[in-house]
């Protein structure tokens, strides 16, 4: 989990890389909002942090979706991370069958974010 946090991070742009060594942090750990933001996290941040973070009752289509279309700088961080995370997830010789569809959400994500002005490919 470490290793893939870390290629997360490595492969995204400056201002995008807190929020990609904590992209998991929320959804895969007891760590609250409240003790990020206390420790820092900014309100830009937050709101990416947020649109990272999927509820167990969020289908991940519905996620992935979410992530492609959100407005302003919180959105566009958000899709750095997300292409970041499915670039990583696709990159494994071998993807688990059940494994969520991880391509699926990409062309969505490259698709919203060329259309609401951003540089994601």
């Amino acid at each position: 989990m470490i290793e893939h946090i870390e290629r997360v991070a490595a492969a995204v742009p400056e201002e995008a890389r807190a929020v990609a060594f904590l992209h998991d942090v929320v959804e895969h750990t007891d760590t609250s909002y409240e003790e990020l933001i206390s420790n820092g996290l900014s309100p830009v941040e937050f709101t990416a942090l947020e649109l990272l973070t999927r509820d167990e009752s969020e289908s991940f289509e519905a996620y992935a979706l979410r992530i492609a279309h959100a407005h302003g700088l919180a959105g566009r961080l958000a899709r750095a991370v997300k292409m970041a995370d499915l670039d990583d997830h696709l990159d494994h010789d071998r993807i688990p069958s059940a494994a969520p569809p991880y391509a699926w959400a990409r062309r969505h994500i490259v698709f919203a974010e060329t259309r609401l002005g951003g540089t994601a490919a």
